[in-house]
């Protein structure tokens, strides 16, 4: 871990509107629509978080010292049958960098993430209406358990929690979609159930989104995605955490994401992403999270 002074930045009315960030909680979903057998779609993509503003499993909101992440992560989906597909989600190179206001420095901590790997099967395509259901597991690659304490900015800089980089437990989400594609845009929706194992909430998760092509080059993308941690009462429940990186039990959002992207080479795109926050937000931190990307579609034609 590396350890240094440092200076915390104001926060202008601006960026404090931007409100909450979103955290990887979600499995990364890419629509109904299943690649043809032997083609696919390949993204890898550097996300930066801004945090601020706590918000514990009350819903009450703490200020604390300054906050980052920088992750490096890969998607890729492949057709492996008629309308069957496998989708990968890897978090490559994850860091967290927590300021301690006690004293001002940061300890700064690197990690794999937690990698999703899932079929999905197109099982209704009618015309330009497509329907899929897509089931996976997600595997415990990072640390498990606190790995810095985490304090305040109030009088008396009060513990809030601890910094998680990892919950060592296994997620199967199970999702359907549905979408229809129009002449130059789409509209699609999800829905779907998260199990969690060694007593942690399960999730309610769903997505909302829509995207179509400005001129030959551009594309344009919007999405409100919905997680929503409920307990269930057969589990021998896990407490909540209270990390900033959102990665533990309990964490609930519903947010938003505007991502654009250009096609500057045959099948070769690069873009970029902002996400934020509507509400909703339990056990993580706000701020805004920016990402670029690059992206390629590969098979027949």
């Amino acid at each position: 871990m590396l350890r240094f002074p440092s200076r915390r930045p104001s926060l202008a009315g601006p960026l404090v509107a931007l409100a909450l960030a979103l955290l990887p909680a979600s499995p990364a979903l890419a629509g109904p629509w299943a690649p043809d057998q032997g083609a696919g779609y390949v993204k890898l993509w550097l996300k930066y978080l801004y945090g601020f503003s706590f918000n514990d499993g009350e819903g009450r909101d703490f200020s604390y010292g300054g906050y980052h992440e920088v992750h490096l992560s890969a998607y890729a989906e492949v057709g492996l049958f008629d309308r069957v597909g496998l989708v990968l989600h890897a978090p490559l190179v994850r860091t967290f960098h927590l300021e301690d206001p006690r004293d001002g420095g940061y300890t700064s901590h690197l990690s794999p993430g937690d990698p999703t790997v899932s079929l999905r099967w197109q099982l209704l395509s009618i015309g330009r209406l497509a329907g899929s259901v897509e089931a996976g597991v997600r595997m415990p690659f990072a640390r498990p358990g606190p790995v810095q304490e985490f304090y305040g900015t109030d009088e008396g800089n009060p513990r809030l929690g601890d910094l998680r980089i990892g919950t060592g437990v296994w997620d199967v989400p199970l999702v359907a979609a549905v979408g229809y594609g129009f002449d130059g845009f789409y509209l699609a929706g999800s829905g779907g159930y998260v199990f969690r194992s060694d007593g942690y909430d399960h999730q309610v998760v769903w997505t909302a989104e829509a995207g179509g092509n400005l001129g030959s080059a551009w594309q344009v993308r919007g999405r409100v995605t919905g997680v929503h941690s409920i307990d269930v009462w057969f589990d021998e429940e896990a407490p909540g955490h209270g990390s900033p990186s959102g990665i533990g039990n309990g964490t609930s959002y519903l947010g938003f994401a505007a991502e654009l992207d250009y096609q500057f080479q045959p099948r070769w795109y690069i873009g970029a992403t902002v996400e934020g926050g509507l509400g909703f937000l339990r056990r993580q931190t706000g701020g805004p999270v920016v990402t670029i990307y690059l992206a390629n579609r590969f098979g027949p034609s």
